[in-house]
């Protein structure tokens, strides 16, 4: 079976699922995980690359494990895209309570009364992994677009870094740095000088502390500890505490020590000396 396959998750206490599921799937490519409460299956996630979660959220530990992964209204979880199937088959008030925390929640692409027949399930397996799959293609072509639109403004930007690099006025290098397309932290006398409006955006995307002016270099977000003492002018790379790329390089300008930065692959190529 190899091993890019993504896999299905079974998170169920329910020990008939799990002796008919394995028989049902085996036909399928997707390697089947089995959980049978939400810390087996938080193990399984942190190790395993999971298109498909199939779940029972029969008490509230389940609903929680699922607030984490797929988030609450304005936060996106840490397994937000991955598509799920929902079962029920005990309609008692707290179950039925959690029930519609884990639709609100998954937003999943079916629900699914147990025990239901094979066929039926089987079936709804297959469209469900195939919705995964056109998912996933979706965010790579919205990816492709953005790295296009992204290419455009990283020629400008390089042309002003460029520029920036030569340059002996520092009021007018700031007031480029605040416009710049990628991330931009000014560094000047051991301290975060300025900190553009790229930079705040991304690194909250990334789930990293804040680059707040003033402070001194010991409060860079922990993706960008090593940045002041990196090579200059050399693209480098290192992953978030969300296993996020983040691509970056350091410049050395008349105003101070800039570092420019970007989740990948939109940061682009650094200007030359």
């Amino acid at each position: 079976m190899p091993e890019h396959t993504p896999g299905i998750l079974l998170l169920d206490a329910d020990t008939g699922l799990h002796t008919r599921l394995p028989v049902l799937l085996q036909a399928l490519p997707h390697p089947l995980c089995i959980a049978a409460d939400h810390t087996q299956a938080r193990a399984m996630l942190a190790t395993q690359r999971i298109s498909l979660l199939i779940a029972e959220p029969a008490d509230a530990g389940v609903a929680d494990f699922m607030q984490d992964i797929y988030g609450t209204h304005g936060t996106h979880g840490t397994h937000g895209d991955m598509v799920s199937l929902i079962l029920t088959s005990h309609p008692e008030h707290l179950q039925v309570s959690q029930l519609l925390q884990a639709l609100n929640q998954a937003r999943p692409y079916r629900l699914l009364i147990k025990p239901g027949n094979d066929e039926e399930l089987l079936a709804t397996i297959k469209q469900a992994l195939d919705h995964a799959v056109q998912q996933q293609e979706q965010r790579r072509l919205l990816r492709e677009y953005q790295g296009i639109l992204t290419n455009a403004e990283s020629a400008h930007a390089f042309r002003v870094l460029d520029a920036l690099m030569h340059s002996i006025h520092k009021d007018m290098a700031a007031d480029a740095i605040h416009h710049l397309p990628v991330g931009a932290l000014l560094l000047v006398n051991g301290s975060i000088s300025l900190s553009n409006a790229s930079a705040q955006r991304f690194l909250h995307e990334m789930e990293e502390s804040p680059a707040e002016t003033g402070k001194p270099l010991t409060h860079l977000p922990a993706a960008l500890q090593d940045a002041p003492q990196a090579p200059r002018r050399q693209r480098l790379q290192r992953r978030t505490a969300i296993n996020r790329r983040l691509d970056y390089f350091v410049l050395e300008l008349t105003a101070g020590t800039l570092i420019a930065f970007a989740p990948e692959p939109s940061l682009g190529r650094p200007p030359d000396a």
